[in-house]
């Protein structure tokens, strides 16, 4: 099945269903219960080749049950199942050997397939991805570009965020997130520093070619630099704002902080902090370096740019003009803005 349908985990996402959901899956094959159609894409460049764009984890399951262990090379033992309890802690090994009729039926399960051919751009996928039912675990936005952009620069920066710690920090992530939210973080971050594709407003496109930016010139040790810098930065911006505050909105006029993390602010405090110079001056003056970002979230400007529309390429010129002219006003830093269009051409 992996020669035809990529499901290659480690490329494409991480596991998103528990150990006992996989063999509830399971055991509904064994059942016979009804299992929700499998939509994929043929890829355009190898016919007989296929995206899974929902139904990843059932296939995923199915591979990994018949191959004896999970993507993280442990064991794949079924359990916690009340309905067919003769199935509990038996591998497909001895399901096959000790209960052949249920092997049989597991086999013999039927899942209803539908395969999207012919489609002429990206953006298509990306739309029924956002069409499919809600209730079901589809492709992230972050999976999906990363099935549909190959290349060493993503599957380095997958392996890299899943060992980093102040990333998960920051998001308060136990582990590597399983919808990819700390790559698409990362990359997001990586896209803006560059330079070298210009923001136009859209989020997807911007993401989409920088990474085939990077995939075409991939340097992994330069790459595992910048994403180092980043490390630093979070690590300084969680040290001065505190687990709670940073990269939070603050409200002026309540005197607090959201609890919400927020991508914009993100993108200028860590597009700051990732200067030596402004790092150390805001570990030289953590007070001062605080104060400086409450006053910004004070201008009106600035905070519309955080909480409306943020996408836009004003909101996004207006947030790191207002932060980059706060911080060369307090501590003398110059910094240069992104790579943003005009507000005219977005």
């Amino acid at each position: 099945m992996s020669d035809i349908i990529d499901l290659d985990p480690e490329f494409q996402r991480r596991s998103v269903w528990t150990v006992r959901a996989k063999s509830r899956f399971i055991e509904s094959l064994a059942l016979g219960i009804p299992i929700p159609q499998i939509l994929l894409a043929e890829s355009r460049d190898d016919r007989g080749r296929y995206l899974v764009l929902d139904g990843k984890q059932r296939l995923l399951t199915i591979l990994e049950f018949f191959e004896g262990k999970f993507w993280d090379g442990k064991e794949f033992r079924l359990s916690g199942l009340d309905d067919l309890p003769d199935l509990n802690r038996k591998n497909w090994f001895e399901v096959s050997e000790q209960l052949p009729d249920l092997a049989r039926s597991i086999e013999a399960a039927q899942i209803r397939t539908a395969i999207i051919r012919g489609w002429r751009s990206d953006d298509v996928l990306y739309e029924i991805f956002h069409r499919l039912n809600s209730g079901s675990v589809g492709l992230s936005p972050m999976e999906l570009r990363m099935a549909l952009i190959r290349g060493p620069f993503i599957r380095a920066i997958v392996q890299e965020t899943s060992r980093r710690s102040s990333v998960h920090d920051l998001l308060r992530l136990s582990q590597p997130d399983k919808r990819m939210r700390d790559v698409e973080l990362v990359i997001r971050h990586m896209a803006f520093s560059d330079g070298r594709v210009q923001y136009k407003g859209n989020l997807k496109k911007f993401l989409d070619e920088f990474c085939m930016l990077k995939n075409k010139e991939f340097d992994r040790g330069s790459d595992i630099a910048d994403l180092s810098r980043l490390e630093s930065a979070i690590g300084v911006g969680l040290h001065v704002f505190g687990h709670e505050r940073f990269c939070r909105k603050y409200i002026s006029e309540k005197g607090r902080y959201e609890s919400q993390f927020n991508r914009a602010i993100f993108d200028v405090l860590s597009g700051s902090l990732v200067s030596e110079e402004v790092a150390r001056k805001a570990q030289g003056d953590p007070n001062g370096f605080v104060a400086a970002y409450e006053d910004a979230c004070a201008i009106p400007e600035f905070r519309r740019s955080v909480e409306v529309t943020t996408k836009s390429v004003t909101a996004t010129t207006s947030r790191f003009k207002i932060w980059f002219e706060m911080l060369n006003d307090r501590f003398g830093v110059n910094l240069n803005i992104p790579n943003i269009a005009h507000a005219a051409n977005g």
